[in-house]
């Protein structure tokens, strides 16, 4: 029933290449990917007409990239959580907690910086697994259980770490400081995890499963799907990514500090939603998601470029969340 049930989920978009302009805003409409693309599109003209000598510097295209990266990589084990109707709240402080592993493990410890890094995110992963095993062992919701866990694992940090760890050392930095091809390798991993978790989650049996959790989990235990093991693998998957973005960005500074990743949350989930995850679960894609965040660090790059302030571009990014939610409901219910 399963494989049935596998072979029936395909997308029925409509053949754009010969339609009317009325079917295709109809169609952008519909597609978030194509209205992100458009969207960004859009703003990077603008930006580059307006701001030719700021936007176009090779050293701002690197800066919006490398800044894109840690919530890139966090916003693809979120797409998977959230396409199964889970979301995660703690991967801020998982982020910091990892860093501070990996940190401490250099710094204090000696260890050689590659397990060091394999430290950090298997500390993620491990925190991964606790949100996982209290959402589908205790059968807290996953709202509630992450929001709890958010407080717990800050605080963890900040009893291991007091006021963070720096300097940590040259070995260690190169993670997040060397370069390739003009950017740094916090670009690198992302691009290769997005194109990994984008293709598993679009062409894999396996996680192609999450659509039916998401979709309805009653249904989809019925059907042979094991819920609760995939629900906990997701959150794992989480975890180790956020475990993955918090080496990162203490590599990148050449630190750890306890307030990495506060608010991080925020981002990632409004990239996904913008990205075409629903809130009820079993939408939305990988592709998605990234360019919701690409088109989120275009917005703060060019509040940036024009001089607004920091609180004003937490108003902005959460102004534009409401709309995505908005607009998302308005969609539920226009389907019926």
């Amino acid at each position: 029933m399963t494989d049935a049930l596998l072979r029936t989920r395909t997308a029925d978009a409509p053949r754009v290449w010969f339609a009317t302009p009325a079917r295709l805003i109809g169609f952008l409409a519909d597609s978030r990917e194509l209205t992100l693309i458009v969207l960004i599109a859009a703003l990077s003209v603008a930006m580059s007409i307006a701001y030719p000598n700021n936007f176009l510097d090779w050293y701002n295209f690197s800066a919006v990239m490398l800044n894109a990266a840690q919530t890139g990589i966090l916003v693809t084990g979120m797409m998977l959580l959230m396409i199964a109707g889970m979301f995660d709240l703690s991967i801020g402080s998982t982020l910091a907690f990892s860093g501070v592993i990996a940190g401490a493990l250099v710094a204090w410890w000696r260890v050689p910086a590659e397990f060091a890094v394999l430290g950090g995110i298997a500390a993620g992963a491990l925190f991964g697994a606790i949100n996982g095993f209290i959402v589908t062992r205790v059968r807290v919701n996953a709202l509630i259980a992450t929001l709890a866990t958010m407080a717990i694992y800050r605080g963890v940090t900040q009893l291991v770490s007091g006021t963070g760890i720096t300097p940590i050392g040259p070995s260690f930095s190169a993670y997040g400081q060397s370069m390739f091809l003009g950017l740094q390798t916090p670009f690198w991993v992302m691009l290769v995890v997005v194109v990994a978790g984008g293709w598993a989650v679009a062409r894999t049996r396996f996680f192609r499963q999450f659509y039916f959790i998401g979709g309805n989990a009653r249904a989809a235990q019925l059907s042979g799907i094991r819920v609760q093991r995939l629900t906990l693998i997701a959150f794992v998957i989480m975890g180790a990514l956020a475990g993955l973005a918090g080496v990162l960005g203490a590599a990148r500074l050449n630190s750890a500090v306890v307030t990495a990743g506060i608010g991080i949350e925020l981002s990632v989930i409004t990239a996904a939603v913008l990205g075409g995850a629903s809130l009820r679960g079993g939408e939305g894609s990988v592709l998605g998601g990234v360019l919701g965040v690409l088109f989120i660090a275009l917005v703060q790059n060019a509040l940036i470029i024009n001089g607004v302030g920091v609180f004003w571009q937490n108003i902005i990014i959460g102004s534009v969340l409401l709309l995505a939610v908005s607009l998302d409901r308005f969609k539920q219910v226009q389907r019926g």
